[in-house]
């Protein structure tokens, strides 16, 4: 009997042509949007106008310290007039302006400025720009002592004594060769989308009960347990394949490292039986259809804005780091991204599946709990 019940809610599921949209090709949709807004953002380079009145040997110095590096870009302004007023318009970010004199200065030891004009209000785009100017700044200070320490010191081992700094820090860089915006985007729109197959759950079972089927099935020798067993497989099995079809799409289109497939898989069982766990919960404690879905709602879309599914978690404020610990896609995403940037398996994903399955226990402590209400409704 429960087999049958399965095998009849999946026909009708996949009966539906809309299903697949909201199933694979709406979060498809998603995933190849914010991949291409976001998936070059490791690629981004900033832009930086200028103006050299100097044009001296020391002045195409200072302007090739500051195109040294891939992700700075040097544009001739036509004049400072006209770059500062594309600043206030919001036209452009930066402009550096090298005054005439700027040579001379510099060999005379004189105080030497050179103008950073910037919109404080596109402070990402201005603060990488500032450090990097406050670095060459400093840079020729180290050159102009060194020169003086040469000048007044003649002992070469006092002059490498006085110019060896007295700390350097050693810097390890450590960090997943897969790390990209991908590894956030595809699993984070993988989670969120799981939970929307809850409103095919309210969908189904409220139909089950105004349609009078289930009012008719409690006539027969079926129990409780057999029907939501029934009811449940087929959305687990839909959930399921769905996780796998959008990491594979992930996969193939955007070259997604999956790491560990074991830990992939025992992840992916946890999220949907939490999923359809807590979608059972939600279908039968629902008493319309639009109640259902402003359920669901909620729990998608705060779940996926508190759960770091659309952006990393320590970017955002400490509070929502600690809200984030208590609703279950933080513990998916958190899993996800443990076996694809830290090589992570099944045993180290442990706290994460246990907290899934958890919640989705309470989710069918829930159901069990509320369907002799539902039943009640059904048989009246």
């Amino acid at each position: 009997m429960i087999w049958s019940i399965a095998k009849n809610e999946l026909k009708k599921q996949l009966k539906d042509k809309s299903f697949f949209f909201w199933l694979l090709g709406m979060p498809i949709l998603f995933i190849v949007l914010f991949a291409f807004m976001f998936g070059e953002v490791d690629n981004v380079t900033y832009t930086i106008h200028y103006m050299d009145e100097d044009e001296t040997e020391m002045s195409e110095q200072f302007l090739s310290a500051v195109e040294g590096s891939e992700v700075f870009e040097l544009e001739k302004a036509e004049s400072k007039k006209e770059a500062i007023s594309l600043i206030e318009s919001g036209e452009i970010s930066t402009f550096v302006f090298l005054p005439e004199g700027f040579e001379e200065k510099l060999f005379e030891g004189q105080a030497n400025e050179v103008e950073f004009h910037f919109d404080g209000v596109k402070q990402d785009n201005v603060r990488p720009v500032q450090n990097l100017l406050e670095n060459i700044a400093n840079g020729f200070q180290e050159q102009k002592i060194n020169r003086m320490i040469t000048q007044y010191v003649d002992d070469e081992v006092e002059q490498d004594a006085l110019l060896e700094p007295p700390v350097t820090i050693d810097q390890t860089r450590h960090e997943s060769e897969e790390m990209n915006a991908i590894t956030q985007i595809v699993p984070g729109y993988t989670v969120m989308f799981t939970f929307f197959i809850i409103i095919s759950m309210v969908t189904s079972f409220l139909k089950d009960k105004e349609s009078g089927m289930l009012a008719r099935l409690t006539s027969t020798p079926l129990n409780k347990y057999q029907y939501l067993i029934g009811k449940w497989i087929p959305f687990i099995l839909i959930v399921f394949v769905q996780t796998w079809a959008l990491l594979g799409f992930g996969y193939f289109v955007y070259d997604l490292y999956l790491g560990d497939l074991v830990a992939i898989t025992v992840l992916t069982i946890a999220l949907t039986l939490t999923t359809t766990g807590l979608g059972l919960a939600i279908a039968l404690f629902s008493k319309s259809e639009n109640f259902g879905i402003m359920i669901t709602q909620i729990l998608a879309l705060g779940g996926a804005m508190l759960g770091g599914l659309w952006v990393p978690m320590e970017i955002m404020p400490d509070f929502i780091q600690t809200i984030g610990l208590f609703v279950p896609q933080y513990w998916a995403q958190q899993g996800f991204q443990d076996i694809m940037l830290r090589g992570a398996n099944f045993l180290d994903i442990g706290l994460s599946v246990i907290i899934l399955l958890g919640v989705g226990g309470i989710g069918l402590l829930i159901a069990t709990r509320v369907f002799k209400p539902f039943l009640r409704d059904a048989k009246s």
